[in-house]
């Protein structure tokens, strides 16, 4: 349950309740320094059944079905979990445990009681091949692991392993497991090299102990197997479902079973209704050899990976487009994902704080700017909804053009989009079927192709690659345009007004930019393209046409960089593959006899170990961003950082290890001046941080606080948003007695309902004071602690 307050002029308190909505719907609010997962549940992979949840593995997350409630959640680390990227999943009915396992070998066991047992003897594991787990099946008190360098034997009960058997193939050579299965005195292994078999009772690390029933197939492995009613089954793709007979005579061994020939087997799943058979895009249900075979088809069931069957009758199907897939008769089918962003993949992020609107672009280019080759769209997240503007969500020409790699995105005041390609060039977008498309050779513009005479010999508007866009105070719209021809421009102006189009007079290296900042003098900065190499910054000065040139000769760390912008005190910041760099007074930077060079930030508080060092120095440094306080938020290979105003001091460094980020591969960063919210994009997905500094525009209102009422025993943060920018703050009891005082960050001031001393309050109401430096602006707010 999600609460929010709001005080209304001095000391009117109005409490409005709110119920957070199903994450199918739409994402609530969450609390100030939590976090917020972005990420699709459509690509679904593998699933267990639980009792009361069916645990989900997609190829970007990790979730589960709450059957009861009819709702999904997102897991993470939050939750306890001790890694990303799930690889399969796994419920064992006899000792009520989840075992979870990473695409790296490491391993969760969920317990029944709530608590999770970490166990890394695969991910520590000296072994130079993978280490996925491909399948688990459980017999016993053991699981058995199909991995990509052999069979693993885990003790549920123990919870550590017991054996461990790799080049088990004809002669010892390595092989891949894909499935296992277990019955009465043998164990089966599903390989690269086949079909393998082997007593319990023997050494199975011997490879001499295996027999090869039968030999891999050319491109048909057998990936599937599973025990159902004393028979073992397994499939081979293209070919036909086998099942295994034992004893002696004629009949014994591998015999096909008739209804399944040249078909796909994704999974063979035994459950009490029959076998289940998971094909290409369809459930078939076996209920004995030579028996009823029912299949099951659904416009739902597109790419069928997985399959279980509930105790209540239910089937629930993982589905690599649709996500979880559930019917209860073979008739009605209904699927459950979250809203998200419908792909992991994306490039850049920019959040616009008048709007609210914060869009995520899937496409761009590559490190060394080779064209991507994506046609993902664009994603828009509104008050907790996120719309998918792709070819798939709308397929109409006239709707939505077939926009290739969008890289980066502006808002003018408007609120009108417009979207760089690193191919089509710039898109106007309104919304469906109200766009403009602008590139080479569409209308008078002077955008060019990269692939263009007399350089290439063919003319090809598709190349028309834009690297980054900027709006200016009169809401025109700045475009970088990549191209590589000398002499000519490669920054352009428009004005969506007058819908007329300038360019910037040509420079050396103008052709071959990256991105571009404008500051308060009215000066233009351009960071040049790494290819191969970088050549640093370019300062340019419209009114005298005249460029400056920045490499490392003038402070810059490294003459690659990946990132540029203006900070709240006019101060230009760059982000480089060696670190950090700044320029405090860009308005000297064409002054007679300037010297202005960049500087490197020095950690100056801190511990001790970590100071009088530059900050970042050894990172390959994506992505800043300025919050509603002035502090810069870095996106490195390290994971995200959050530095105080001048970077003298490192606030935060999130990684996978101590956040739900997906990947410490930080490609983007973007805050949201009006909500605090930080959105993160990284190599494996989108997520998001509510920060604690806004911005407030105009006139502060009475300020907000979030959530409201709280009780005694809170660990989170209480928002006090709203406030005049940089607010004097103080918190004091009914009684008149001051509690805490401090200055807000920007908009925003957080609060652990501590006191100087670090004690918690005790319950009662409590006053906050705020006004502005000049004494203006005053506003009083309440906050009721509560005790349980």
């Amino acid at each position: 349950m999600t609460y929010l307050l709001r005080t209304c002029r001095w000391f009117g308190l109005v409490a409005v309740w709110l119920f957070s909505l199903p994450s199918a719907v739409a994402q609530g609010p969450v609390g100030f320094g939590d976090w917020q997962l972005h990420l699709p549940t459509n690509q679904a992979k593998a699933l267990a059944d639980a009792d009361k949840r069916v645990y989900v593995a997609t190829e970007n997350s990790f979730f589960y079905f709450d059957k009861e409630l009819n709702t999904t959640r997102l897991l993470s680390r939050r939750d306890g979990l001790n890694d990303v990227g799930v690889s399969t999943v796994a419920y064992d009915s006899v000792s009520q445990q989840l075992l979870v396992a990473y695409n790296n070998g490491n391993l969760d066991v969920l317990r029944a009681n709530g608590s999770i047992q970490n166990v890394t003897d695969i991910l520590r594991a000296e072994i130079t091949q993978a280490k996925t787990v491909n399948h688990i099946n459980f017999s016993g008190p053991r699981a058995y692991l199909a991995c990509s360098f052999g069979l693993v034997v885990f003790d549920m009960t123990r919870l550590e392993v017991r054996d461990t058997y790799v080049n088990i193939g004809p002669a010892g050579q390595a092989v891949q497991v894909y499935a296992s299965a277990v019955l009465r005195d043998s164990v089966y292994a599903a390989t690269s090299a086949g079909l393998l078999r082997g007593r319990l009772t023997d050494n199975l690390a011997n490879f001499r102990n295996w027999t090869t029933d039968l030999p891999a197939r050319t491109g048909n492995p057998f990936r599937t197997l599973a025990t159902q009613a004393g028979q073992v089954y397994a499939g081979a793709n293209g070919d036909q479902l086998y099942r295994f007979r034992g004893g002696s005579g004629a009949g014994r061994g591998w015999q096909p079973v008739a209804g399944f020939a040249g078909g796909q087997f994704r999974q063979l799943t035994p459950s009490r209704a029959g076998l289940l058979v998971v094909g290409l895009d369809n459930l078939s249900v076996l209920d004995k050899p030579g028996g009823t075979i029912r299949t099951y088809r659904n416009a739902l069931l597109r790419d069928t990976r997985a399959a279980v069957r509930s105790r209540d009758g239910a089937f629930y199907v993982a589905d690599f487009q649709n996500g979880l897939v559930k019917t209860t008769d073979g008739q009605q089918f209904e699927n459950f994902v979250t809203n998200a962003p419908a792909s992991a993949r994306a490039f850049s992020v920019y959040s616009d704080a008048r709007t609210g609107i914060t869009d995520v672009f899937s496409g761009g280019f590559s490190d060394r700017f080779m064209q991507n080759g994506s046609f993902g769209g664009f994603y828009e997240y509104k008050e907790g909804q996120w719309t998918n503007i792709t070819p798939q969500t709308l397929p109409d020409r006239t709707q939505y053009p077939n926009f290739q790699d969008p890289s980066h995105g502006v808002r003018t005041p408007d609120g009108t989009l417009y979207i760089g390609s690193y191919g089509n060039g710039v898109l106007e977008w309104k919304g469906p079927g109200s766009f403009r498309l602008f590139t080479d050779g569409s209308g008078n513009n002077p955008l060019k192709t990269a692939l263009a005479p007399p350089k290439f010999s063919n003319f090809d508007p598709n190349y028309t690659r834009i690297t980054d866009l900027t709006t200016d105070a009169e809401g025109n719209v700045w475009v970088v345009n990549r191209h590589e021809f000398a002499g000519v421009p490669g920054v352009h102006v428009f004005n969506p007004v007058a819908t007329t189009w300038r360019s910037l007079p040509y420079f050396a290296g103008v052709e071959n930019l990256n991105g571009i900042v404008l500051d308060d003098n009215g000066y233009v900065w351009l960071s040049t393209s790494r290819q191969p190499t970088g050549n640093g910054v370019i300062a340019y000065d419209e009114t005298t046409r005249t460029p400056r040139y920045f490499s490392t000769a003038n402070g810059l760390p490294s003459n690659d960089i990946y990132d540029m912008v203006k900070d709240r005190q006019g101060s230009i910041w760059v982000a480089t593959s060696a670190g950090v760099a700044f320029l405090t007074d860009p308005g000297q930077t064409f002054a007679p006899s300037s010297e202005a060079v960049f500087q490197k930030p020095f950690i100056l508080r801190g511990p001790p170990t970590s100071r009088g060092f530059p900050a970042l120095s050894s990172d390959v440094v994506r992505a800043v961003a300025v919050d509603g306080a002035n502090r810069k938020w870095f996106g490195t290979d390290r994971g995200l950082w959050l530095f105080s105003e001048s970077v003298d001091e490192a606030l935060f460094n999130f990684t996978t290890d101590n956040s739900p980020l997906p990947s410490n591969r930080i490609l983007d960063v973007a805050v949201n001046d009006r909500t605090g919210e930080v959105f993160v994009v990284t190599d494996a997905g989108v997520v998001s941080y509510r920060g604690s500094a806004t911005v407030t525009e105009g006139k502060p209102a009475c300020a907000k606080v979030f959530p409201n009422p709280v009780r005694t025993d809170f660990t989170g943060q209480v928002g006090i948003s709203g406030l005049a920018n940089n607010a004097v703050v103080k918190i004091t009891d009914v009684t008149g007695k001051l509690v805490y005082q401090t200055r807000a960050n920007g908009g925003t001031l957080t609060w652990n309902l501590a006191d100087y001393n670090g004690r918690k309050v005790q319950s009662g109401v409590y006053m906050v004071l705020s006004s502005d430096a000049d004494g203006k602006n005053a506003c009083i707010s309440k906050i009721a602690v509560v005790a349980r």
